[in-house]
């Protein structure tokens, strides 16, 4: 719409300007017919009031400009030049006449082929900066791409070296940690009747049972287990994701709007379990982050050559100076937290050739994309 009023009012400029120069032009024109009878001086003194619509026409309309308006001149004022040669005027001033004349022509001509030079030139000038400034965006694109890319080669490396550790750790420590297990339990036993040893007892295994959560997560995530790829429907992931989650949803008194749309349709190839815990582990930050009570929104998403959902919840958010390091292994606010939930989602992203995008809405709360490459 815009562009259609710019275009009527180009137009509309255009036929402005062509009326002023034939006005201009005529009016001269009839001034010199009706003053015949003067002097010859004062008519080509006239004549030179010819050059300022000559010279606009050259400017507003170019070469072209400066042509007619020049010829349609002398077509007019041929007339009035033979009555002056049939009355035997003096041949100096039929002279100085003509190339008046010539003159008009020739400053048309030259006016518009200048002006074009110029416009030509100026498309130029254009085109470079056009060219100069989608360079500078293609770098800005290309620097971002190439920090995104050294920040992801910087996660890898701590990974691989974490997974390193992680291994021969998680085994040392599940072996002692087992036998301390079963010797609580015996000691349960053999005490039942006395109290305060039954509930020391079931706050070291309740310990227990917390650290070899931990030392599962750890082994799991030193030792990813390969891909057992299969198409699926994203929608029927995100359900069963959805139905594991039910009960953390009512224990919290958390609401889950869904808004997946025409995802659910797509197809893509996936280790259909692995893809699940990466739900789990979004909705579960989710609902740590809400709290008691709230809403938690789960929605489709297509971005350019990727398919996936986005989680949003309204809770505090995350602090900008976290932010870089919330996939780092170990680095948690959480009071009971491993550091580890994003690091594991991060890693099976990476071997399904997906993206995960974290960041602070606008009015409150967290906002994760995940996205995944369609079959």
């Amino acid at each position: 719409m815009q562009s259609y009023k710019l275009d009527l009012k180009n137009r509309h400029r255009v036929y402005f300007d062509l009326l002023i120069i034939s006005v201009v032009i005529i009016i001269l024109t009839v001034i010199h017919y009706t003053t015949y009878h003067y002097t010859m001086n004062y008519h080509i003194m006239l004549q030179f009031a010819y050059y300022l619509p000559v010279i606009y026409a050259a400017m507003r309309f170019g070469l072209v400009g400066g042509i007619i308006s020049g010829l349609s001149i002398t077509l007019l004022i041929l007339p009035f030049m033979t009555y002056f040669n049939t009355m035997a005027m003096a041949s100096s001033a039929m002279l100085t006449q003509w190339v008046e004349i010539g003159l008009i022509n020739g400053i048309g001509w030259l006016t518009g082929f200048l002006i074009e030079q110029e416009r030509k030139a100026s498309r130029k000038h254009q085109l470079a900066l056009q060219i100069q400034k989608e360079l500078v965006e293609k770098l800005k694109r290309e620097s971002i791409e190439r920090e995104r890319l050294q920040r992801e080669i910087r996660q890898t490396e701590r990974l691989t070296a974490l997974g390193h550790l992680s291994a021969g750790l998680a085994h040392e420590i599940r072996n002692p940690l087992g036998i301390m297990k079963v010797s609580i339990q015996l000691l349960a036993q053999d005490k039942r009747d006395d109290r305060e040893v039954l509930e020391y007892c079931r706050v070291l295994l309740e310990e227990c049972e917390r650290l070899n959560r931990l030392v599962s997560e750890f082994l799991s995530f030193a030792r990813p287990k390969e891909l057992v790829r299969e198409k699926i429907k994203l929608g029927k992931l995100l359900e069963e994701g959805v139905s594991l989650i039910q009960p953390a949803l009512r224990q919290h008194q958390i609401e889950l709007s869904q808004t997946r749309g025409q995802v659910d349709d797509c197809v893509v190839e996936v280790d259909s379990d692995q893809i699940k815990q990466v739900i789990l582990n979004i909705l579960l930050n989710a609902i740590d982050a809400q709290g008691e009570g709230g809403r938690i929104l789960l929605e489709g998403i297509q971005q350019e050559d990727f398919v996936g959902f986005a989680v949003s919840d309204k809770g505090r958010g995350i602090p900008p100076d976290i932010l870089p390091y919330i996939y780092d292994p170990f680095f948690t606010t959480k009071e009971k937290g491993t550091g580890l939930g994003l690091s594991v989602v991060h890693r099976i992203l990476d071997q399904h050739s997906g993206k995960i995008f974290v960041s602070n809405r606008s009015e409150r709360g967290t906002r994760v994309e995940i996205l995944l490459p369609p079959s």
